[in-house]
């Protein structure tokens, strides 16, 4: 076997569909019957400078390569950049801090996707971009393409092909198979459709008073960076999408109504966990109070 050839076929034994998909905005809309959504904030960090940073893993052979993708990929998706200082070994370095807003499918289901049928996934046609592009995801740079489809195709449980007789998906570590960039190329496309969506969503965050009451500050956020993402209702979202004329009226309510069943039939089920079943209750009541007012919630501009 050439060294420089990596295969790889998907068996569909299921494995990997162990928690639903985080989504990027434009996403959400379209699989708003399936998944129940929560509109969510993370914080990532890199330095400025190269010599300032300090790969562990697969990185730490090549981190020139890793970085500068890394670099790229971070402003490619992220909404907000703003510039930090830390302090290391008594040396000040530079920082770039990196605001991502996505769109998380609840997890109600633990160990299992919320669409997956049996071992098969009950939306393959229409599974989002996250989904397209395993093994190789579309945030995580090519650099590590090679090292990352080694950890993944050794995970235990997983029935991955990568005999002489699955598809040559690398060669000498560049991702080659046409599906994969596909879903990569086009969730940068869809990252930067969403700009305005973001834009608005951030100004909403730093206006303060009223306009902030269903969204997180940025600086709850930040303080979170280390631990977790921060969530909310991905009613907030749609609103502001309607609010900016993104969407109209009448979309911002049939998504919602698509969430109010989606809810309805996470809550009809027995597989949710206290935690999960909580929110979903939580949700519910926005979501009826939000139609039955005849009217948007208006978010204060």
């Amino acid at each position: 076997m050439d060294s420089s050839l990596r295969r790889f076929a998907c068996t569909q034994c299921g494995k990997c569909c162990n928690r639903s998909p985080e989504v990027e905005l434009s996403e959400a809309a379209g699989l708003a019957d399936v998944f129940v959504f929560r509109l969510m904030f993370r914080m990532y960090w890199l330095p400025d400078q190269l010599r300032d940073y300090l790969p562990d893993g697969p990185a730490a052979g090549n981190p020139s390569a890793a970085f500068y993708e890394k670099k790229r990929l971070l402003r490619a998706f992220a909404a907000r950049k703003t510039a930090a200082k830390l302090s290391r070994d008594g040396k000040t370095i530079e920082y770039t801090k990196y605001l991502m807003i996505s769109a998380l499918a609840l997890d109600t289901s633990p160990g299992a996707c919320a669409a997956l049928n049996g071992t098969h996934c009950g939306i393959h046609d229409r599974r989002p971009l996250s989904c397209r592009s395993v093994p190789f995801h579309y945030s995580r740079v090519e650099a590590l393409a090679e090292s990352g489809l080694a950890a993944f195709v050794a995970t235990a449980g997983y029935r991955c092909d990568t005999s002489e007789t699955a598809d040559v998906v690398l060669v000498d570590g560049r991702i080659v198979a046409p599906e994969f960039n596909a879903a990569r190329a086009q969730a940068v496309v869809l990252a930067e459709r969403d700009r305005t969506w973001t834009a608005a969503i951030l100004r909403r965050m730093k206006a303060g008073s009223s306009a902030t009451r269903s969204l997180p500050a940025l600086q709850e956020v930040e303080a979170n960076a280390q631990f977790s993402a921060v969530t909310t209702s991905m009613r907030v979202a749609w609103q502001i999408a309607a609010d900016v004329g993104l969407i109209g009226p009448d979309e911002r309510d049939r998504l919602t109504q698509l969430q109010l069943h989606a809810i309805g039939q996470e809550l009809a089920t027995d597989r949710c966990s206290r935690d999960a079943r909580e929110t979903l209750i939580e949700m519910r009541a926005e979501y009826r109070h939000h139609l039955n007012s005849g009217r948007a919630i208006a978010v204060n501009g």
